[in-house]
């Protein structure tokens, strides 16, 4: 099996957003997002393609050019003006998995999305005959208007989008209460790690000698994860420092490379093995 990171555009956002400011609420998080005036540096955008010798797997999907477009994101959601998405037409998943040989519509044999913000399944329109999978409580809740409001985009999905739901049916998982195997031996599997979004999953990945954690946006950088500081996007911070105190306690616990969807030490991280 192997793990490959895709990068898919960048992505630039709030101090505020990246880390939220201790002792605050969900609700006091994002008005600190809205005075912020200060912008990090631009993050990568990562998809994650796993192989496996049931198929290949995809991560996330991240975003479209469609951004740059006027219009494409609703003016009336003061949310998308908190973050910047660059994404050129070739950096969009589909010519990515091309460029590699992979025709995305029919050598995937399934999508897995951690959550349903824009910048992870921006790139869904490139999978119309394959399975897409994403967690009940994370598709139930990115829906209507509150989804707008939480930064999903509803209006923009495929009109062909019948996601497979998932329940965390299946036996626990070091700290993790319950999971989904995703293929038959168990090897891939979805874990619950809510708080940044409501329903927000994790992607488990062994191999013999290595476990890959695929976050999403669980946390968005190691430092973070080891520090155990919450973002700003969280809508219960009490809530996602428990999931990464339950990150952190599995990462610890055996050979694990933490992949997060917006961290730049990713592909160094890839690259040396350099394991939590």
């Amino acid at each position: 099996m192997t793990v490959t990171a895709i990068e898919t555009g960048k992505a630039r956002m709030k101090t505020a957003q990246r880390l939220g400011r201790e002792g605050r609420s969900g609700i006091g998080r994002k008005i600190d997002i809205f005075r912020d005036h200060n912008w990090v540096e631009p993050m990568p955008i990562f998809a994650y393609l796993i192989e496996h010798p049931e198929g290949r797997f995809l991560v996330d999907t991240g975003d479209t050019w469609r951004n740059s477009v006027p219009g494409y994101l609703p003016d009336w959601n003061p949310f998308f003006k908190q973050v910047q998405i660059k994404v050129a037409p070739a950096e969009e998943i589909g010519p990515r998995l091309s460029a590699m040989g992979i025709d995305p519509a029919r050598d995937i044999a399934a999508v897995i999305l951690t959550h349903m913000h824009h910048d992870h399944t921006g790139g869904l329109d490139h999978f119309p005959h394959n399975r897409i999978l994403v967690t009940r409580e994370s598709w139930q809740a990115s829906r209507g208007f509150s989804g707008k409001m939480a930064g999903c985009l509803p209006q923009r999905w495929p009109i062909w989008l019948r996601p497979e739901l998932i329940d965390f049916t299946g036996p626990a998982i070091g700290p993790f209460a319950a999971s989904y195997p995703i293929t038959r031996d168990g090897s891939i599997a979805l874990v619950p790690t809510p708080g940044h979004a409501t329903g927000h999953a994790s992607v488990i990945v062994r191999t013999p000698d290595l476990v890959y954690f695929l976050a999403g946006d669980a946390t968005y950088a190691e430092a973070d994860l080891r520090a155990e500081r919450p973002d700003g996007v969280t809508f219960d911070p009490a809530l996602s420092r428990r999931t990464l105190r339950a990150i952190k306690e599995f990462c610890a616990a055996e050979p694990t490379l933490l992949l997060p969807a917006h961290d730049p030490g990713v592909p160094q991280r890839l690259a040396e093995r350099l394991v939590f």
